[in-house]
Parts: structure tokens; sequence; C-alpha cells
């Protein structure tokens, strides 16, 4: 053996031996804290679930560190199971692309988080095989990147894709006032819908589903005559008058947002009114088939986030920071109900003479007068947007891009950012 590879083969036992004790779990709360403010994995655990996704980074780090520790890469059983989950992130609808970055940097956090939790000395040595550790995670994302193009490929190629893409071209095309071509005629036939307006909008929502779930549901729907497609957490789309729900709202979990028949003229508003009703019904637990009528000071809010957050600062601001905790709650608390001192008192567990000692503070911190209903109508749409927005009262929001984001599309039950915490 040269002089060369005996410093190889040394290296790589070293390497092992150190690689040997490295906690997996720990490595991936590691990569957790780096990668979960990227759009990518933002993306995918609201397709696939935080935990599906946590999961999925936990089994990762574990076949590279025992490919690098005992030099045996992940075999066909494996693969084979890579293969089928990379299937459902394409029956789910997330890019290829999107799904091959976030491996990449997941990848590069994986060896950041060897390093870090590395003892000093084991660090030193680690940093002499960087290049080495490298190559292992080279060889492990060119397979992954094998494994997921070939299953986007086959993926596309079975009929309910093609039947999700058609309806989702044709769907574009409509809400854009394209002219129908004869290739959208066929797209219409192939789908047996008639695109012939006027068009019943529809957002449909299925609580906890897979993404395996909501392509099936999608299918479904085209099967019984509507144009529908997959997107994201939704499936969205376009019925005629006559279409028959009542096989689908069998399933409890589903929650469905309908507008009134409209033609093409204002279709698109129609849709994004739905996604963000959605939302807005989610956020507050509801199934089965929800209105807009039931959720306007809800929607007001969340056309208007700005103006929501500006509220809660009015409201909340001056008691955030400090020990306020208890007078924020007991705030909250008025509101929801009704500002009535008996159910306030009751649902707090609070002596009444607590409860206006505790108001007095509060009209004192924040200059409100809660016997004025302007006042209380304030405190009102500021406890309701916390709640909509599924944030806990008072806490610090500058803004969202919520309202964007769920008329572009985006999934209905994913978490609202402010730019304080982008920042």
């Amino acid at each position: 053996m040269t002089g060369r590879s005996e410093r190889a083969a040394a290296a790589t036992a070293a390497l092992r031996d150190v690689l040997e004790h490295v906690d997996a779990d720990a490595v991936v709360q590691r990569m957790e804290s780096v990668l979960r403010h990227t759009p990518e994995y933002v993306r995918s655990a609201r397709d696939c679930g935080a935990s599906a996704l946590r999961a999925a980074l936990r089994r990762h780090a574990g076949l590279l560190l025992h490919w690098m520790v005992r030099g045996t890469p992940p075999d066909s059983y494996v693969l084979s199971e890579m293969y089928e989950q990379a299937r459902e992130c394409a029956a789910a609808g997330q890019p290829l692309d999107g799904g091959l970055l976030l491996h990449h940097r997941a990848a590069s956090a994986f060896w950041d988080a060897v390093l870090g939790l590395a003892a000093e000395e084991e660090r030193r040595h680690l940093a002499d095989w960087t290049d080495q550790g490298r190559r292992h995670l080279d060889s492990y994302l060119g397979m992954v990147t094998r494994m997921f193009t070939q299953a986007y490929a086959d993926q596309a190629d079975l009929p309910s894709a093609q039947g999700d893409r058609r309806a989702r071209t044709l769907f574009e095309r409509l809400c854009a006032h394209l002219p129908l071509t004869v290739e959208d005629q066929e797209r219409a036939a192939r789908l047996g819908f008639d695109p012939t307006p006027p068009y019943v909008p529809f957002v449909v929502l299925l609580d906890t589903s897979a993404p395996a779930e909501r392509a099936e549901l999608a299918a479904r729907l085209r099967t019984a005559g509507a144009l529908a497609f997959v997107e994201d957490a939704r499936v969205t789309g376009l019925t005629g008058l006559a279409f028959d729900w009542s096989s689908f709202m069998a399933d409890r979990r589903l929650l469905l947002a309908q507008d009134p028949a409209t033609g093409r003229t204002g279709l698109q508003t129609a849709v994004d009114n739905l996604r963000l009703l959605v939302v807005v019904a989610s956020r507050s637990h509801r199934r089965g088939h929800v209105r807009a009528e039931d959720f306007l000071p809800q929607l007001l809010l969340a056309r208007s986030p700005e103006l929501a957050d500006a509220v809660t600062r009015r409201v909340f601001g001056p008691l955030a920071g400090g020990d306020h905790g208890e007078l924020t709650a007991t705030l909250a608390c008025l509101a929801e109900n009704q500002f009535d001192s008996a159910s306030t008192t009751a649902a707090l567990h609070l002596h009444r003479n607590t409860l206006l000692y505790r108001i007095k503070q509060i009209e004192k911190l924040t200059g409100l007068d809660l016997q004025r209903h302007g006042d209380r109508a304030l405190v009102w749409l500021a406890v309701l947007w916390a709640q909509v927005s599924s944030r806990p009262a008072g806490s610090r929001s500058v803004r969202t891009h919520w309202l964007s984001t769920a008329s572009s599309g985006a999934d209905p039950t994913g978490t609202f950012t402010s730019e304080s915490e982008q920042r």
C-alpha cells in the first residue's frame, strides 16, 4: 500500500470513528433550524406535513451516516421507498426543481450539523476530511436526483396527471379570457367538461389529506364532470349548474367553498375570493359547505392585513413586553364573551373584583375605554384577527403576505410570516 493510500485509509477510518458517535436526531434538529425558513421547506411541510418531512430528513440523515460509517450505500428496498415518495411529491404538484433544491440545501445543512455536533478535537479532523465527506454527499445527491427525475417522469405519464394538467391549462385560459382554441375544445372533450358558460367556481380543502388523496379527489371530480385540478393542499376548479356534490360531501374532512354561477368575466376574482374563504374557514375549524356570508368580518380583515395588524398594535401593543400576559389574556377573553363580566369571570375562574381591577389596568395602559362601543369594536377586531391569522392575541405582527399567497394558490393552512420574522 502506498503512502497516499495508507493516509486515505487512515482518514476514512478516523472519519468513520467520529461519525459513528453522531446522534442522527440531533443532526436533524440542526438541519431543521437552518431549513425551516426556506421556501422549499415551507412548501414541502405544507404538502406533506411537518412531521412527515421531519421523518424524511431523519431517514436521509440516517442513510447518509450509515453509508459514511459502514461504507454501505442504500439498498434497492430503500431506493424503492425513495421512488414512491418522489411520486407522491409529483402527484401533489410540487415542482421537481424545488424538491431537488431542498435536497441540496439539506445536504449542506447535514454536513454543517455534523461539524457543529463534533467535539473541538474531532471538528479539526473533520475539517481535514471535508472533501471526503462531500464526495459521499455528492454521490447521495446524485442518487436522489436520478430517483426523483425518474419518478417525476413516470408520474407525468399517468392518466390522472395528464388529466390534472389538462384541467389546469383549460381553467387558466378560461380565467384569462383567452379565446378557446381547437386544442382547448379537445382538452374539454377529453375531460368530459362543457366549456360553455356559466360556470360554478369552487375550492375544496380535504383536511389532513395526503398528496395522493388530493390527486384521487381531483380525478373523481373530473370523472363526475367537473374541471378540477390539485393546487397545493386544495382542489380547485369549475362545475356546471347541475353538478351533484352529495357523494363527495359524505367525507366529513371536506371543506367546500362555492360561488354563484358566473361567466368568464369576474371568474378569476371569484376563484381568488374562494381561496381566501377556504383559508379563513379552515382556520375556524369549519368543515362542510361554507359561505362567504358566514365569515364577512374575517374576510374584511384578511383583505386588509396591514390595517388588521394596525388594529392589533393599537389594542395589544401597549400590553406587549413586561409582565402583562394576564392582562392580554383577560382582554381577549372579554372580547370572546361579548364583554360580559359574569361570563368572563367564569371562563377565567376569577373573582369579579379581580376582573374589575384588571380592566382598570388595561384601560390605564392602553388608553381604551371598554365601556365605549368604538373601543370594544377595536378589541373585538384585534381578537378576531388573532384567530384568523392563528397568532396569539397580542403577538408581534408587522405585515403578513397571506393574502397574496392565498390568491396565488398557496396552501391555505400555511403559517403567516411577518416582515419582522423574515428579517
